[in-house]
């Protein structure tokens, strides 16, 4: 596998490790009846959750850009 494959297999799995983590674990606790239950556990969750999608989806962007050696 070329270095632009490996580079981006790594981008998608790390923006999607970060999707997870923060709906996950930053995300608002699985309740209904309070008003705590509507605000996450982290304070940035939302931020990370978008900052995962944008490397997920740059992953396709540098697959394009970064071109290999003529060969």
């Amino acid at each position: 596998m070329s270095r632009r494959g490996v580079i981006t297999i790594l981008m998608i799995v790390a923006g999607l490790s970060l999707m997870i983590l923060a709906y996950f674990i930053g995300g608002a606790p699985w309740c209904a009846d309070a008003v705590e239950c509507s605000n996450p556990r982290i304070e940035w969750s939302p931020v990370i959750f978008v900052l995962g999608v944008v490397v997920a989806f740059s992953s396709a962007i540098y697959y394009e850009v970064a071109k290999g050696k003529k060969e």
